[in-house]
């Protein structure tokens, strides 16, 4: 039984390890390092990264072709390194590598932070409006409470110190509810402002 579980580890690492390779032993050994090189320069992939190739195919016996992969990957990067890509990898909040040069890095660039600008006012609305749920929620479970503590007050078989204790609940229950509220407006207030440079950004057409 130890030997089976044994076993099973073995090859649930061996899966997990072989997931973590950029190639598998077919792709190496039928690989066009040219076409690699290509498909990692306009995924904006850095210079570096036949790095892993090479290492996920020295394991199965086969040498990447560096000279192929670079060229193909500069090919790739003309490709990547414009306006529109940027600007797409940044409303993504995807990384990039530094890997565009001279003019077209500038364009690329510019157009990733206006891309990223626009991610970010997004993000910023939805937090907003998730913060507002969330406290509307804790409104109405205080609420809740609330009307609880008024059913339990009815009882007459209460002691004194308990009637005490439940009237105090009833007060700091009170209290966060209003606490609760005032935060409610202030990011309504938060949510509208930002939706409004959301529209703004968005309807003036946010590009470089």
């Amino acid at each position: 039984m130890k030997i089976m579980v044994k076993a099973l580890l073995i090859g649930y690492l061996l899966v997990l390890l072989s997931g973590c390779a950029t190639l598998n032993e077919d792709e190496c050994i039928t690989a066009d390092w040219y076409e690699i090189g290509y498909s990692d320069g306009t995924k904006g992939q850095p210079y570096n990264y036949v790095e892993k190739h090479r290492k996920a195919c020295s394991k199965h016996g086969v040498r990447a072709n560096f000279d192929d992969w670079q060229a193909g990957h500069q090919a790739g990067l003309r490709r990547y390194c414009t306006a529109d890509k940027g600007y797409e990898e940044g409303l993504n909040n995807r990384t990039y590598h530094g890997v565009c040069e001279g003019r077209a890095a500038d364009e690329f660039l510019r157009a990733y932070e206006q891309g990223q600008q626009l991610y970010q006012q997004r993000a910023l609305v939805s937090d907003l409006q998730r913060d507002i749920n969330e406290t509307s929620e804790d409104i109405v479970a205080l609420e809740d409470e609330w009307s609880a503590i008024r059913r339990e007050l009815l009882n007459d078989d209460l002691t004194a110190a308990e009637r005490a204790e439940l009237i105090n609940q009833l007060e700091r229950n009170k209290e966060q509810s209003e606490t609760l509220r005032i935060r409610r407006d202030r990011l309504d207030d938060d949510l509208h402002r930002a939706q409004y440079d959301l529209d703004m950004m968005e309807r003036g057409d946010y590009r470089y």
